[in-house]
């Protein structure tokens, strides 16, 4: 079984539970920058253990087109779950907050990007999850506030002019 899967995520949980907020957050963290660490670290202050869903290759390929990622998924699961704000690390090919993550993962607070993949599916997004798990706490965050504006897209893009 994959050291990173939903279902080693969902038992280590049972033992880790104890009375204890579940933070879920997701994303591809395809070449991590302090960007990543800021928006970890934030997502770390609204619960107690923060679990991050790392976006499979399948998926990553089909959202960020041709050329990503550049780290394979058990890389980038493996350096995510190496960060100080992070208890437990997954990877998937679902939407990241799919009902089967959902279920196996019974998250107190779900974290969000306001920007991907549009702000537009976001609203539709929120207003589905709100009426679908009103007892989950939904929180999107604009990557504008917080403090490190960087983004994996500007780093290839300054590899690609040197």
């Amino acid at each position: 079984m994959n050291i990173f899967s939903l279902e080693r995520a969902r038992r280590a949980l049972e033992r880790m539970r104890n009375g204890k907020s579940i933070v879920l957050t997701a994303g591809t963290f395809d070449i991590l920058h302090p960007g990543h660490v800021d928006y970890l670290e934030w997502c770390k202050t609204q619960g107690d253990l923060l679990v991050v869903c790392v976006i499979g290759d399948q998926r990553t390929r089909r959202r960020k087109g041709r050329g990503r990622p550049i780290m394979k998924e058990e890389w980038r699961a493996l350096v995510v779950s190496a960060l100080k704000p992070v208890d437990l690390v997954f990877v998937s090919n679902l939407r990241p907050f799919d009902e089967r993550i959902i279920n196996a993962i019974r998250p107190n607070a779900v974290v969000t990007s306001l920007e991907e993949p549009t702000k537009e599916k976001k609203i539709e997004f929120e207003s589905y999850f709100k009426r679908v798990h009103p007892e989950i706490r939904l929180m999107m965050r604009s990557r504008r506030s917080f403090r490190r504006k960087t983004s994996t897209k500007m780093i290839i893009q300054k590899i690609k002019e040197m």
